[in-house]
């Protein structure tokens, strides 16, 4: 039996069909068993990965993108309501991520490892009930979801930064064990760097180097005001040498690399002390250029890449967004509803001659 909410037939999504290519869809709305549910989206958070998919990389065409959703559970099955402990009218964020459970790494707590996982906002069409993204109004809930509650006092686009402050908690806090005192610098000033700087301030990281190109120079301003020591412009600098000058020739005890372009990696590993760590986060497609494997043996760096936030991670970015909502507030750019996701994405990217944003959210309802 399913506890229901208000109940709409259809579900209307943006389908990327192509690169570059979206248009609105109509699909049926699937008959739920008693493990799965229905959410009705609120709004979904856009990021680099979103603008890699719209550019034809890490995907397969037809798919509906969204892997950053808010939203009210609309109905769902007795199952899962006992299991996830919401109903109809729930406000929750969900995480992307839909691991097996039962592989070696899930097993092991290790779900962002998971040997079969598969994702919202990246499984095809031709896999039933096809509605797996989160440009939609609506959207299927896979029995392997992980959600929390999340307080229906934030707005919808500052809710989805549950998604970018869970980075920032992993890669700034949890991943590297940062510790009080702890120098370092963090490589691109988008929102999920700003996250990482935001979090790494709140446990005691100091000093605090951001770096990004003079086109991003808002987001470094921002970054100042964020509590930022230092910010590099690192298209008009020498990024080595200043981080050099800036430490004494030691190096920072921690690299976040959170660029998109796999050109800044090396650059990363010699910003590192000798047995410093480096953070790789987010898509870096491609080989990288420039990196001699000697410079980590012989440093005793400690290389982590690592692929999207655990769960822990999210449940504490739930908090304090919840606690302290203003604090992000200012990495929110603008919000776009649905049937403009194109040019959303555009907005975030900075095609043209427009400043790229910082945060936007689709809002789907």
């Amino acid at each position: 039996m399913a506890l229901r909410g208000a109940r709409e037939r259809t579900i209307h999504a943006m389908v990327a069909t192509a690169p570059g290519k979206l248009e609105l869809r109509e699909f049926p709305r699937p008959a739920i068993g008693p493990d799965e549910a229905i959410l009705r989206v609120q709004a979904c958070g856009i990021c680099g990965t979103d603008i890699a998919q719209f550019q034809g990389k890490l995907t397969r065409y037809p798919f509906i993108p969204g892997h950053e959703p808010v939203g009210v559970i609309d109905e769902i099955g007795e199952q899962a309501a006992a299991r996830w402990r919401v109903g109809p009218g729930d406000r929750v964020a969900i995480e992307g991520l839909l691991a097996c459970g039962s592989c070696i790494n899930c097993l092991a707590g290790a779900r962002t490892a998971c040997l079969a996982a598969f994702s919202y906002g990246f499984t095809p069409l031709s896999r039933p009930p096809a509605v797996w993204g989160a440009y939609a109004d609506y959207l299927y809930l896979h029995p392997r979801t992980v959600l929390h509650r999340i307080s229906e006092r934030l707005p919808a686009a500052l809710a989805v930064m549950f998604n970018p402050i869970g980075a920032g908690v992993r890669w700034a806090s949890r991943l590297p064990a940062t510790r009080l005192g702890d120098s370092m610098a963090i490589l691109g000033a988008g929102q999920r760097g700003l996250a990482c700087l935001i979090v790494a301030k709140a446990v005691g990281a100091w000093p605090i180097i951001v770096t990004d190109v003079a086109r991003a120079a808002h987001k470094l301003e921002l970054a100042r005001e964020l509590g930022a020591d230092y910010v590099i412009t690192a298209d008009r600098e020498n990024s080595l040498a200043r981080v050099a000058e800036l430490t004494g020739n030691q190096g920072v005890d921690i690299v976040l690399d959170v660029n998109s372009d796999i050109r800044t990696v090396a650059a990363a590993v010699e910003m590192a002390k000798p047995g410093g760590t480096v953070v790789l986060a987010g898509a870096k497609p491609g080989e990288i250029p420039g990196l001699v494997a000697d410079r980590l043996v012989l440093r005793s760096i400690n290389l982590r890449g690592t692929f999207t936030v655990d769960t822990p991670s999210y449940r504490e970015a739930v908090r304090l967004l919840e606690a302290n909502a203003a604090r992000f507030e200012r990495l929110h750019t603008a919000s776009y509803p649905m049937e403009r996701a194109a040019e959303a994405l555009h907005h975030l990217a900075g095609s043209g001659d427009r400043l790229p944003a910082i945060h936007l959210a689709l809002e789907c309802n």
